[in-house]
């Protein structure tokens, strides 16, 4: 939050965030503390902090190093206390800044045993004051996180506004019907402006992909747009879950600022640089505005990607400003679009690129800087064997390579022509050290066909094309048809090349046979040269459409758009009562969210591994806290909002558990029997200790990205 260096800034931005949790935690039993006070129940210590007394403080002893409870007892022995005016109260002041408690006489979560016949023990006062006291800690959580989101609104969040950027190809969002609008075409487009998602106000984009995330694995969304020269529209759609992250999700991407991201340190730029150069951007000027396409005027980066699918495979012109220099114009060239699929990669699926089932070789990204190499590896090196897999596929990095974590292996690589054996070592964490990117663009080599399924929801992985072309990794293509093929991108056009007389003539067979010449990957001839074969591919119809409905894209597809700053916007009240407003609004909807994901926890669509508990709150914490100080209150904010909903839920141990026996009692003019009350105590430990384990193992296995 400091800018400060490396693991320095971390342990600041850490311990900002324990600070805050500490404090949240603090106000938390302060809460509770004060209703007991008002209640006039016997407060035996109030302490901030946990742990060790460090200094303490009590009316009629006054100051103390350590705990002043030896001396004060001895004062109730002898009887001194109440002709001292020695209060039953000590304030404490703990060695662990990670929160504090409230000791009340007659009252302890884990033995509701501990009962006094006291006249001001917590079981002699009324019920209906003790149910404050219970709930007073909830209660100041909220007024917290309201305070916090106030301060946060008055000051102003810079957030991402919840416009759409970009839309993922046959995803839901594509397919969004407008009601009661016949003159608007189906699908969510870029630049359309989300103003209600189910009739909920959004003022960021993250509140648009957590309503989504949030809602019914079967409901159909409701989402108003803004869009220029339309006007308002009311779109339906039904979300998927994104295979990626287990979420619902409409395959929408938030806008990009037309600006080109300028990195600090040289080594940085460089990186940027071949990046760019790498996705048909050579040249484009760091730190330069896109304003112009053509010669057209535009205002987005995305507007790059629909004037190469708008192109034909012909070059056209991107125009960037410069702050202190002329205006460059750069000529950029489109390249083929590939199919886009989704392979399983252990529980979970990963998205690929591929041609009828055709996939690229595994390489280190040409653009890495020299830090992000590792091993003895380098820049554009392209593996042939990871241990014992031939020629592993991009999602190798995803798969492969995770599954061989802490072992010594080998691998083999291209490079300038040359095979090269290293020796490496897998980490804990899956990875060998490289930035990954594939040879789609630069060679026509194959990996083994796998099953791929479409990116949607429902089909399951199936066998592909490839499987009757490809009989084994490493096999490279070398002409389809009289078409020479140098890279995986030369397929599609040149496919569509040899079908191209069979469509024009309006009688489409259902099969088409093609011819392929093949080189195989062992050099078996004593010279060395690698054997060539000639192959009768058979594609279907449906295939062979699939293929011909491929478009153009600037080389990796989207992935420019990393090279461009976020669109940000500053989100502020107008007023002080207009923050109020806010700051309320922002508390309840934080707070029906989380009531929300519990539910959607049991009904599926949010998995146990999306909760964060004590450890990936630290982490997220810290990410936050280098956004700056405004932000951090306001992740604060969402954590004392969790913390209310999470202590009033009805389960043993916690506020809500204590209230509903409270409720219990009044109701029945009699406690809950000791024996239950120490039974469901134990079932609310075994079930909160469990849930703890569970969420703090997803917490670490995800920081070591296991």
């Amino acid at each position: 939050m400091l800018d400060l260096p490396g693991p320095l800034g971390t342990i600041f931005n850490l311990l900002l965030v324990v600070l805050g949790f500490g404090a949240i935690i603090f106000v938390h039993e302060l809460g509770h503390f004060l209703a007991a006070k008002w209640a006039g129940i016997r407060v035996l210590a109030f302490s901030m902090g946990m742990g060790p007394v460090v200094l303490s403080y009590r009316k009629g002893i006054g100051w103390r190093k350590g705990s002043s409870e030896s001396d004060y007892r001895a004062l109730v022995q002898t009887g001194r206390d109440k002709q001292l005016g020695v209060s039953p109260t000590e304030y404490r002041l703990s060695a662990l800044p990670l929160g504090g408690y409230v000791k009340m006489l007659g009252q302890e979560d884990l033995n509701p045993g501990a009962i006094s016949d006291a006249p001001d023990s917590y079981q002699n006062r009324p019920v209906w004051k003790r149910m404050v006291v219970i709930s007073a800690g909830v209660v100041m959580n909220l007024i917290t996180a309201a305070l916090l989101f106030i301060v946060v609104f008055m000051a102003g969040l810079q957030v991402q506004p919840p416009v759409i950027g970009a839309v993922a190809e046959n995803s839901p969002a594509t397919t969004a019907t407008p009601i009661g609008r016949d003159d608007i075409p189906p699908g969510l487009q870029p630049e359309d402006r989300i103003l209600e998602v189910n009739g909920h106000r959004t003022r960021a984009f993250t509140d648009v992909t957590t309503e989504i995330a949030m809602s019914g694995r079967h409901d159909t969304v409701r989402i108003l747009v803004d869009r220029p020269g339309e006007g308002t529209i009311q779109f339906q759609v039904k979300p998927e879950r994104d295979k990626s992250t287990g979420f619902l999700d409409l395959g929408i991407f938030a806008a990009q600022a037309p600006r080109v991201i300028n990195p600090r340190s040289q080594p940085d730029r460089e990186s940027v640089e071949r990046f760019a150069s790498l996705r048909g951007l050579s040249g484009m000027p760091l730190g330069g505005v896109l304003i112009e396409i053509d010669g057209n005027p535009v205002t987005r980066p995305d507007a790059l990607a629909e004037a190469a699918e708008a192109s034909n495979g012909g070059p056209f012109t991107a125009s960037f400003a410069q702050a202190d220099a002329a205006t460059i114009t750069l000529e950029v060239q489109p390249v083929r679009a590939l199919q886009r699929g989704l392979i399983a990669a252990g529980d979970q699926f990963a998205g690929v690129e591929h041609v009828l089932g055709l996939r690229p070789l595994l390489r280190v990204d040409p653009s890495s800087a020299p830090a992000q190499v590792q091993q003895g590896l380098k820049p554009g090196d392209v593996f042939v064997r990871i241990a014992d897999a031939e020629y592993p596929a991009y999602d190798a990095a995803l798969v492969l390579i995770p599954a061989l974590k802490g072992q010594d292996i080998e691998v083999e690589i291209l490079r300038d022509g040359e095979r090269l054996t290293l020796p490496v070592t897998v980490s804990r964490k899956g990875t060998i050290g490289f930035l990954p990117d594939s040879t789609v663009n630069t060679d026509a080599i194959t990996a083994r066909p796998v099953r791929i399924a479409p990116p949607s929801d429902d089909p399951a992985p199936a066998p592909t094309p490839a499987a009757a072309l490809i009989e084994r990794a490493g096999t490279r293509i070398l002409s389809i048809g009289d078409q020479p093929i140098g890279t995986l991108r030369d397929i599609p056009g040149a496919i569509a090349r040899a079908t191209d007389d069979a469509f024009a003539s309006g009688t489409v067979p259902d099969t088409f046979t093609l011819s392929v010449r093949v080189e195989l990957p062992l050099p078996v001839q004593p010279d060395g040269v690698r054997p060539i074969e000639s192959r009768s591919w058979t594609l279907s119809r449906a295939d062979v459409e699939a293929v011909r409905s491929l478009g153009w894209e600037l080389p990796g597809g989207m992935a420019y758009l990393a090279l461009f700053e976020p669109d940000m916007v500053i989100d502020k009240a107008d007023s002080p009562w207009g923050a109020v407003v806010m700051g309320l609004a922002k508390s309840r909807q934080t707070m029906n969210q989380t009531y929300l994901t519990f539910l959607r926890l049991f009904q599926g669509t949010v998995r146990i591994e999306h909760l964060k508990g004590p450890v990936g709150i630290a982490h997220l914490g810290t990410q936050v806290a280098d956004r700056g100080f405004v932000w951090l209150l306001f992740f604060l904010a969402l954590v004392s909002v969790n913390l209310a909903v999470i202590n009033f839920l009805p389960l043993p141990i916690v506020d809500g558990g204590q209230f509903l026996m409270l409720a219990y009692e009044g109701i029945r003019r009699r406690p809950v029997p000791i024996g239950f009350q120490n039974a469901v105590t134990l079932a609310g430990l075994l079930l909160i200790g469990a849930v703890f384990l569970i969420v703090t193992f997803h917490d670490i296995k995800s920081l070591l990205g296991l």
